[in-house]
């Protein structure tokens, strides 16, 4: 197949780059928030029938129930082959183990003779969980949530997705996160569901954390569950990928790995970052090649990442720190490091943006996506910047511990005394004479 070529180099064609991707800052623009806000209103006001008026608008399915049924549920499991269910066992009891190994636990410390200090973990009570499917289902994003809050001991787990034709959900999705440690299943329209979750209606309990991937609406609906004191985690966007590698590295290998995440949909970022342009070269050739052998539906997706308007792209870095520059600067979710070990020990002191990292040529996107038990569910558009990706330390809060004896009273009394009368608040000051005159 003939294609103009994706490789750019930096620093000479970085107003190129910058063009290529001038979308990708922007996750959701005013227009998406207002909308969102809009359907906020509507749920509030209507509840479960503007759930369902909503889910007719967008989604072009009617619902009779936005609750699926327990028969149903059991159903879906029931309906999994052996060896379906037995990789969805094995995948479940590693994303618990790595969860596990996160887990913060509740601690105490004595810092200064008398003054205790500490932090107290307890779970969320509540958690909705979102799991996109419009692109084909995401078994593997509903374990590594469901069972992020199940290992962090959250009482209550309710799943949303969008419903299939039938009005039902994606039956293998359900299986997952019903295995995983799901309570309750709700279908309807995305941003409508999540605005439930926020505010509660008769079919949809109101929750404490809201998590779950999606385009800029899904993202623009987590920031407003926000502001009515949801936790959520911020910028999980459309997938993205940057591969830096250097001569060492299989060309072939690194092709499969780009359209490894470019498959998820037109809107997915896949790119790769070298200072070799003899690698890039072949990477490039045999990247049109893979994508030639690709199913028609993942391959048109493909063909709009690596096109002319898509977020594909090869880039030649003119030395090595041209190249962490630009990897730092986009940020991306999923970083994998194929370089000799000088170079490779190089990448990790200098990449400090990055949603996760897979070291080493036996370590792909797949395997992190599906087997190793770390999350996948990272963040996107730049902001792995400022955030981390969903785990169970995600489904926790935390309250801080102080503890004082009287001579640590004693201690600090001179600075609540000189602050408490510069702030004016003479009562804050009180407080602490009566216990030092007892």
């Amino acid at each position: 197949m003939q294609n103009s070529s994706i490789i750019f180099e930096v620093p000479e064609q970085n107003e190129l780059l910058t063009e290529r991707f001038k979308t990708h800052k922007t996750l959701f623009n005013r227009e998406v928030l207002n909308g969102v806000l809009s359907i906020f209103d509507e749920v509030a006001d209507k509840g479960d029938e503007g759930i369902r008026s909503l889910t007719t608008k967008y989604d072009e399915v009617d619902l009779n129930e936005l609750v699926l049924s327990n028969d149903y549920v059991e159903g879906c499991i029931s309906s999994l082959s052996p060896t379906l269910r037995s990789a969805l066992e094995q995948a479940i009891r590693n994303v618990r183990d790595v969860n596990l190994a996160m887990l913060p636990q509740t601690w105490e410390k004595q810092i200064r003779p008398g003054t205790v200090i500490g932090e107290q973990v307890v779970p969320l009570d509540s958690v909705g969980i979102w799991i996109p499917a419009r692109k084909g289902p995401l078994i593997s994003t509903a374990i590594m949530l469901v069972v992020a809050a199940k290992t962090a001991g959250v009482k209550k787990i309710v799943v949303g997705m969008p419903p299939l034709q039938n009005g039902l959900g994606d039956q293998g999705t359900v299986a997952a996160a019903k295995l995983a440690g799901a309570d309750q299943f709700v279908i309807g329209n995305g941003v409508s569901i999540i605005a439930g979750f926020a505010q509660g209606t008769n079919s949809i309990p109101e929750v404490d954390g809201i998590y779950g991937p999606g385009p800029g609406g899904i993202a623009a609906a987590m920031s407003v569950a926000m502001t009515f004191g949801k936790k959520s985690v911020l910028g999980i966007g459309p997938t993205e990928c940057v591969i830096f590698a250097d001569e060492t590295a299989d060309p072939l290998k690194i092709a499969y790995d780009l359209i490894n995440e470019g498959e998820h949909g037109p809107d997915s970022s896949s790119i790769f970052v070298t200072t070799s342009i003899n690698l890039a070269r072949k990477v490039e050739t045999f990247l049109w090649k893979c994508i030639g052998e690709v199913e028609e539906k993942r391959r048109q997706y493909l063909k709009s990442v690596f096109g002319s308007k898509g977020k594909g792209a090869v880039v030649v870095a003119s030395n090595i720190d041209e190249a962490f520059d630009f990897i730092n600067w986009f940020a991306p979710e999923h970083l994998m490091i194929v370089c000799d070990k000088e170079t490779e020990n190089r990448a990790l002191t200098n990449i400090n943006n990055a949603g996760e990292i897979l070291i080493g040529e036996y370590t792909p996107f797949s395997a992190a996506n599906y087997g190793i038990g770390i999350t996948a569910v990272l963040p996107t558009n730049h902001f792995a910047r400022a955030f981390s990706g969903v785990t169970s330390k995600d489904m926790v809060k935390y309250s801080t511990i102080g503890r004082l004896n009287k001579d640590a009273l004693q201690e600090i009394y001179p600075i609540i005394k000189e602050m408490g009368n510069y702030e004016r608040l003479p009562c804050h000051v009180k407080a602490a004479d009566i216990r030092l005159l007892e």
